[in-house]
């Protein structure tokens, strides 16, 4: 699918038109959650997940966020991210809000990890996790 966006802007959700090298980049070097991440840790994440791409007017990818589903119960929103040339413009609101809204997993429980604060995340309905006491981690080895 594909959805327009803010001056020419527009999103998509296939996987094809993904520029898993920039991906990679933006998120094994600029990201705060994932710096390091391996080039094939990446690709596979990016395989096998419900991806939304950001793309300038003339088609350069300048944003992505996947989401880690299952399609029926759950779905986890990711590696939100907007090129820092782009950002300002509020992209971001429009990656998250195409992302959240998605046919796909619009009706699922969706969950996602960010810095205290992000007001952006507030404006799509993220709260704080009712009773995050009950919520444990087994760290992997990937970042």
């Amino acid at each position: 699918m594909k959805w327009p966006g803010p001056d020419g802007y527009w999103a998509s959700d296939e996987h094809d038109l993904i520029d898993t090298e920039r991906v990679h980049a933006w998120i094994s070097r600029e990201s705060y959650w994932a710096e390091g991440r391996p080039r094939e840790a990446m690709l596979k994440a990016i395989q096998n997940s419900l991806v939304i791409g950001l793309y300038s007017a003339s088609g350069t990818q300048v944003g992505f966020a996947r989401f880690v589903t299952d399609y029926s119960t759950f779905a986890w929103l990711c590696d939100v991210f907007v090129d820092s040339a782009h950002r300002g413009k509020r992209l971001g609101t429009f990656l998250v809000e195409t992302a959240v809204s998605h046919p796909n997993v619009r009706g699922l429980r969706q969950v996602l990890a960010a810095e205290p604060g992000r007001s952006l995340y507030a404006r799509f309905g993220f709260r704080q996790l009712p009773r995050p006491e009950r919520w444990m981690e087994r760290p992997g080895l990937t970042p």
